[in-house]
């Protein structure tokens, strides 16, 4: 049997294995059509990025990023490209590689493919979250703002419009604790724009934003409508921007 016919066989056993098959589903649930339907006229790339991304999902970042670089010769169409970019580019921010990262996000984004993130896994999000609990805001508003970028402002797909209304909740927050409050409120009504439905999270900032500014009914009103576990630690904080006074 020769090195071809090998892979041949294996080949046909992997794609009949229910491991395989439950990666598939795994990260289609994680990736949605980006992976799905990456790479439809090759089954041996198909495979090979579903190996490249149970080595990343078991953190083998550097492992998955030597198949991936691999995959950018089995590009067949536009789509190809935009999928095998991002997944590049996703796993270079898991490296914390921003040159690279940043590289191929913008190959990325020459392709004018639709296609939706998971938030966690969207492209600058994870770079730009951990620049913010490091309070390095400028690098923070940085990176929310070049995942903004990828989109027009126009979406009407209610997933992209959630995503855009978590990254301005999350600029928000940035602003909140710089004490830019101008900026904090911008955010945050943009981010109700964009995500309208009741956010406990959201509402806690904003009723720490009210009392800010000296408005403390608003922001007990806020307060009364968190659930419990958000409800005792935004209450101390009001309390203490009251000067102490009362609940």
């Amino acid at each position: 049997m020769d090195i071809q016919e090998f892979f041949e066989l294996f080949q046909e056993y992997a794609l009949d294995n229910e491991n395989y098959k439950k990666w598939r589903e795994i990260h289609g649930k994680a990736f949605g059509d980006i992976f799905l339907s990456a790479f439809q006229e090759s089954q041996e790339a198909q495979l090979h990025l579903t190996a490249a991304l149970i080595r990343i999902s078991k953190r083998d970042f550097q492992g998955g990023l030597t198949i991936l670089l691999m995959l950018e010769n089995a590009c067949i169409d536009d789509f190809d490209c935009f999928a095998i970019f991002y997944f590049i580019g996703l796993c270079y921010e898991f490296l914390e590689n921003e040159e690279q990262m940043n590289k191929y996000y913008e190959k990325m984004a020459e392709y004018d493919e639709d296609a939706q993130f998971l938030v966690a896994f969207h492209p600058y999000y994870r770079t730009a979250k951990l620049a913010q609990r490091k309070s390095e805001n400028e690098k923070a508003l940085k990176y929310y703002n070049k995942a903004l970028g990828l989109y027009s402002g126009n979406e009407t797909n209610t997933g992209k419009k959630e995503n855009m209304g978590q990254i301005y909740y999350d600029m928000g927050t940035v602003c909140l604790s710089c004490h830019d409050n101008a900026k904090a409120w911008e955010y945050i009504e943009k981010s109700i724009k964009y995500s309208p439905a009741e956010n406990p999270q959201r509402k806690y900032v904003t009723a720490i934003l009210c009392a800010t500014e000296g408005r403390m009914d608003e922001a007990r009103e806020l307060v009364d409508g968190l659930p419990d576990y958000l409800k005792i630690n935004c209450q101390q904080i009001i309390s203490s921007l009251a000067g102490g006074e009362g609940k």
